[in-house]
């Protein structure tokens, strides 16, 4: 599964290898994350930023991926947990969410990122 392979490259700090997966006009979008001072990041460039960022701020940061489910539409509904502290502040990082991806052609095309699980699976159609 694509997207089991994915997460298994950024879990082992494989930037190269998840990029690889990704369609060069890619979005991750963060419209569903309310409290995200941006709602979207395009292309592969604007991504490898946003998350090269996103992995500074952290200290002793992890990931968990809990689950991944397959949505009737074909995309992909994944349930993770952030756990970390801030490197410089010491601020606790505990987020549960969710990210829907889109595939197209074996490429990731879209990644909708929600901080309300049960939103992102009535998004994906998987609740009701």
């Amino acid at each position: 599964m694509k997207v089991r392979q994915a997460w298994d490259a950024w879990l082992r700090g494989d930037m190269d290898a998840l990029v690889e997966h990704w369609d060069p006009e890619i979005t991750w979008s963060t419209e569903n994350m309310h409290e995200w001072p941006e709602s979207r990041y395009d292309g592969v460039d604007g991504i490898r930023r946003f998350l090269d960022e996103w992995l500074d701020v952290w200290g002793n940061y992890e990931i968990e991926v809990e689950e991944i489910l397959p949505a009737p539409d074909g995309r992909v509904v994944s349930l993770i947990a952030h756990h970390g502290k801030g490197r410089q502040s010491g601020v606790p990082i505990d987020l549960e969410m969710a990210q829907i991806a889109t595939l197209q052609d074996g490429k990731f095309i879209r990644f909708d990122n929600y901080d309300d699980r049960q939103e992102a699976l009535r998004a994906a159609g998987l609740s009701a």
